[in-house]
C-alpha cells in the first residue's frame, strides 16, 4: 500500500497522462480508420461505377451490332445462294461479312453466324473460316439461349467445346422462315483485362463480375467462369440493387450494377489491407506515446517533489511538535495553500502556548485563591473568642455543652481545612453553616436567630464548599446591629430553570449602592484577615469555576440586606476531584 502522498501523485499523474494519451491514440485511429474506410469505398465505389457504364455501353454497342448483322440483307442472300449451290464461296463472303461487323466495336472478340438447317457454323476467325456437322443439341441450346432472352449470356463456344464466352444472340429471319442466328462473342479473358484488371488491387481479396442470376462472368480465376459464385449466400443481401456499399467488420465491398446489360460488378477487400498504413503509422503513434509517457514520468517525479517538499517539512515540523518541542515552527516556502497551511500550522501552536501559559497562570490563581480560602476562611480572631468562650463555658457549666460546643467547632475546623473535594453538595454547605451558626449564637449569647428555607429539589446540587460561610460572617460581623436589636438571618436555596440561586438576607442597616459597589469591585488582601478577602474569593472561585455563568450581587433597602450568589445547577460526586475539572471552563 503507497502511503507516500508523493507516490500517491506521482501515480497519479501517470495514470491521468497514460489514459489520456491512450484515450487520444484509440480516437484518433479511430476517427482515421473510419475516414480511409470511408474514402476508400468512395473511391471503389466511383471506380466500380465508371468502369460497369463504360462495359455497359459497350455490350450495348454490341447488341446493336448484333441486331443490325442479323437484319443485313447481304447475309440472308448468301444464305439462300448457299443453299442452293452449296459453294464454299459463299461461305467465304458470309466471313467476309462478318469479319466487317466484329470491327465495328473492340469489345467484340469473334461473331459466328450459325445456319440451322445446314447445321453449318461460319466465324470472323482466320481458322477456322467455317465448321460444318453443328450439333442438333448445339443448335438446340442457342435457339432456346434466344427464347429465353438471356442475352448476353454465357454460352459454350461452337469452335472449342472447352470455353465458355459471353454471347448475344439474334435471329437471322426470311420473310418466311429462320435462316440461322447471329452471335456476337465476348471472350471471358477480354473481358477481365479490359473491365475487371484496372480497378484489381493487391489489397482487394475478390473482384468478381457476375450475372443476374448470380454466375461468374469472370474473375481472376477463369475457372470460376459459369459457375455460381462461391460465395453469394455470405453477401447475398449485399449484392442487390443498382449500388450497394459498406462493411461487414471484417472486410469492405461495393456492388454496382449495369442499368441494360444486368451484369453486376462485385469487389471485396480485406480491411486489414487497407488500414495497413494506417496501423504502420500507429506504430509510430505507439512509439510517440512511450515517450511521451517517459516525459511525463520525469515531469512528474519534478512536480511531484516541488509539491511533497513543503508538505515533508511541514510534517516533519508536526512531528517535531508531537515529541513536545512547541517551540519549532514549520517553514513557509511557498504562497498557495501548503504555505497557508504552514502558517496556520504556527499561529496554532503561538495560540497553544498562549494558552497554557494562560492554562499555568489560571491553576496558580486557583490553587492561591484555594489556599487563601482554606488559610483564612477561620481568622485567629474567631478562633480566638470562640476558644475563650469555650473556656469559661467549661467553667461555669458542665460538660455536656462544652462536649457539643467543641464537637462544632471541631467539624467546622475539619471542613474548612479539608483538602478532600472542592465540591460539595447544598446539604453539605448548610450542615457546615448550621455549626458554624451554632457556635457564632454561643459567641453572640443568642443575640440572633437563623431562618432557613432550603428547597429539596437544591440540595443535591454541587456548590464549592464554604460558599456561604464568608456571606453569613460580613452579616454578623458587619450588617447586624446587635446592640439595638435582635438580628435575623435567612438562608434560602432555590432553583430556578438550569440556574442555582443561594441567598442570605440580613435585617441589618442596609448597604448604599456605592457600598455594594465598592464591595464587589474590592481585590482580596491577606493581611486584614478573612473580612478582606471573603467576597473578593467568592468572585474569584466563582469566576474560576463558571466563568461568565456564576456571580454574586446585593439587594438592599433600610430594613434588609440581602447577597444573592447565582451558578449553574449541576450534579456530581462530592469526592471526586474530577467535578472539580468539569466545573472550571
Amino acid at each position: 500500500m503507497m502511503k507516500s502522498i508523493r507516490s500517491k501523485i506521482l501515480t497519479a499523474m501517470i495514470l491521468i497522462t497514460l489514459l489520456a494519451s491512450t484515450a487520444v491514440t484509440v480516437i484518433f485511429y479511430r476517427q482515421s480508420a473510419g475516414v480511409i474506410e470511408e474514402n476508400y469505398l468512395k473511391t471503389l465505389q466511383q471506380r466500380s461505377a465508371q468502369m460497369i457504364d463504360v462495359m455497359d455501353q459497350t455490350m450495348k454497342n454490341i447488341q446493336d451490332i448484333t441486331i443490325y448483322a442479323s437484319c443485313d440483307q447481304e447475309l440472308k442472300n448468301e444464305i439462300q445462294q448457299y443453299r442452293n449451290r452449296q459453294n464454299s464461296e459463299h461461305l467465304d463472303q458470309m466471313a467476309e461479312r462478318l469479319k466487317e461487323f466484329c470491327g465495328r466495336e473492340s469489345g467484340i472478340s469473334s461473331m459466328y453466324l450459325l445456319m440451322k438447317n445446314e447445321k453449318v457454323l461460319v466465324t470472323s476467325e482466320e481458322y477456322p473460316v467455317y465448321r460444318k456437322e453443328i450439333q442438333s443439341s448445339d443448335i438446340k441450346d442457342i435457339k432456346t439461349f434466344y427464347e429465353d432472352e438471356k442475352s448476353p449470356g454465357i454460352l459454350q463456344d461452337l469452335v472449342s467445346d472447352k470455353e465458355l464466352q459471353i454471347s448475344f444472340v439474334e435471329e437471322i429471319r426470311s420473310e418466311k422462315e429462320v435462316l440461322g442466328y447471329i452471335l456476337s462473342n465476348v471472350g471471358e479473358r477480354e473481358l477481365y483485362y479490359q473491365y475487371i484488371d484496372g480497378i484489381y488491387e493487391d489489397t482487394m481479396q475478390e473482384a468478381v463480375l457476375l450475372d443476374n442470376e448470380g454466375r461468374v462472368l469472370t474473375s481472376s480465376e477463369p475457372y470460376e467462369t459459369g459457375a455460381p459464385y462461391w460465395n453469394l449466400e455470405c453477401y447475398q443481401k449485399r449484392i442487390g440493387g443498382t449500388e450497394n456499399f459498406g462493411t461487414d467488420g471484417n472486410n469492405l465491398y461495393s456492388f454496382c450494377k449495369a442499368p441494360f446489360s444486368r451484369f453486376g460488378l462485385f469487389v471485396v477487400t480485406e480491411r486489414n489491407a487497407v488500414l495497413h498504413t494506417l496501423q504502420e503509422t500507429g506504430k509510430y503513434f505507439i512509439g510517440v506515446l512511450l515517450i511521451v509517457m517517459l516525459a511525463a514520468v520525469f515531469a512528474a517525479l519534478y512536480l511531484s517533489g516541488l509539491i511533497y517538499r513543503p508538505l515533508k517539512k511541514l510534517t516533519g515540523a508536526m512531528s517535531r511538535v508531537s515529541e513536545g518541542n512547541l517551540d519549532f515552527r514549520a517553514e513557509a516556502e511557498s504562497n498557495d495553500e501548503i504555505g497557508m497551511l504552514a502558517e496556520d500550522f504556527n499561529e496554532m501552536l503561538d495560540r497553544i502556548e498562549d494558552l497554557i501559559q494562560r492554562l499555568i497562570i489560571e491553576e496558580d490563581r486557583k490553587k492561591d485563591v484555594e489556599l487563601e480560602a482554606l488559610q483564612y476562611q477561620i481568622t485567629p480572631h474567631f478562633m480566638y473568642n470562640t476558644l475563650n468562650s469555650i473556656k469559661y463555658s467549661a467553667l461555669i457549666k458542665g460538660e455536656t455543652d462544652t462536649g457539643k460546643l467543641i464537637g462544632d467547632f471541631v467539624e467546622l475546623l475539619q471542613t474548612a481545612i479539608s483538602k478532600k473535594g472542592t465540591f460539595i453538595t447544598v446539604a453539605e454547605e448548610i450542615h457546615i453553616l448550621e455549626k458554624y451558626l451554632h457556635l457564632q449564637e454561643f459567641r453572640y449569647g443568642g443575640q440572633f436567630h437563623v431562618e432557613y428555607e432550603v428547597s429539596t429539589d437544591t440540595e443535591a446540587y454541587q456548590v464549592p464548599r464554604l460558599l456561604l460561610q464568608p456571606l453569613v460572617e460580613n452579616s454578623l460581623l458587619h450588617g447586624m446591629d446587635l446592640k439595638e436589636k435582635e438580628g435575623c438571618l435567612k438562608i434560602k436555596t432555590e432553583l430556578v430553570e438550569s440556574k442555582l440561586y443561594l441567598k442570605v438576607t440580613d435585617n441589618g442597616r442596609g448597604m448604599t449602592e456605592e457600598q455594594i459597589r465598592k464591595l464587589l469591585s474590592e481585590k482580596s488582601r491577606k493581611t486584614t484577615g478573612f473580612t478582606a478577602i471573603g467576597i473578593p474569593n467568592i468572585q474569584e472561585r466563582l469566576h474560576l469555576y463558571y466563568g461568565k455563568e456564576a456571580g454574586i450581587y446585593y439587594e438592599s433597602s433600610e430594613k434588609e440586606t440581602t447577597a444573592v450568589i447565582f451558578l449553574p445547577a449541576q450534579k456530581g460526586d462530592k469526592n471526586n476531584e474530577t467535578d472539580q475539572n468539569n466545573h472550571c471552563r
